[in-house]
C-alpha cells in the first residue's frame, strides 16, 4: 500500500485504527476507546497511550526513533 506520513496523521486525527509491521512486529495505533492509543500485538505491556496524537506520537519510538523517522521500514497492513 503506498500511503504517506501525511494520510497517516490525517487518519490517525480522525480517530481511525491502523495496523502496520515494522520488523516483523504487528502494531496498532489508533483511537480506541477515546483515547489514542498504540501497541505491539500479543504484549499487553507494549501499551502506551496518549492524550492526542501528537502526544502519542512523541511517546512510540522503535529503537530510540520516531515514528516518522522510521516510517520508510513500516508497512501497513491495514486502515479501519
Amino acid at each position: 500500500m503506498d500511503y504517506s506520513f501525511e494520510e497517516f496523521l490525517e487518519d490517525l486525527k480522525m480517530g481511525r485504527e491502523i495496523h502496520f509491521i515494522y520488523r516483523e512486529e504487528i502494531y496498532y495505533i489508533g483511537c480506541g476507546t477515546g483515547h489514542f492509543m498504540f501497541w505491539k500485538f500479543d504484549d499487553s505491556a507494549s501499551e502506551i497511550i496518549g492524550e492526542d496524537v501528537e502526544d502519542l506520537l512523541r511517546k512510540v519510538n522503535f529503537d530510540g526513533k520516531l515514528i516518522k523517522e522510521v516510517w520508510d521500514l513500516i508497512k501497513i497492513v491495514d486502515v479501519f
